[in-house]
C-alpha cells in the first residue's frame, strides 16, 4: 500500500456545494496547496478578498485553521470555504 494525501477543497457559493480534491504524494506539497488556496481565497476571492482590506472585515467572517486545515465562513451569508488534508492509503496494483 502507498500513502497518498488529498487536500479537499469544500466551497459554498450562494448554496451551491462544490468539491475540488487534489491528490498528492507528499505531506508538504499538500501543505504547499493548502496554503496557495488559502492565499487565493483571502487575496482574489470576489466574496472573501475584502477580509485583507481593513481589521473591521476580519470581524465580518469565522475562520479557524491549522497546519492541515483552513476553513473561513461568512455567517451573515451563504458563503464558505472548507479546506483540509486528508491521509489515505492506496493500493497499488501489480501488473
Amino acid at each position: 500500500m502507498e500513502k497518498v494525501w488529498i487536500v479537499l477543497q469544500e466551497s459554498n457559493v450562494d448554496g451551491e456545494l462544490i468539491i475540488n480534491p487534489t491528490p498528492c504524494k507528499t505531506l508538504e506539497i499538500a501543505k504547499k496547496v493548502l496554503s496557495d488556496e488559502k492565499e487565493l481565497i483571502l487575496n482574489e476571492s470576489y466574496h472573501f478578498g475584502k477580509v485583507n482590506n481593513t481589521d473591521d472585515d476580519i470581524a465580518e467572517f469565522e475562520i479557524e485553521e491549522s497546519d492541515t486545515s483552513f476553513y473561513i465562513n461568512d455567517p451573515c451569508d451563504d458563503y464558505y470555504e472548507d479546506i483540509k488534508i486528508l491521509e489515505k492509503e492506496v493500493i497499488v496494483k501489480m501488473g
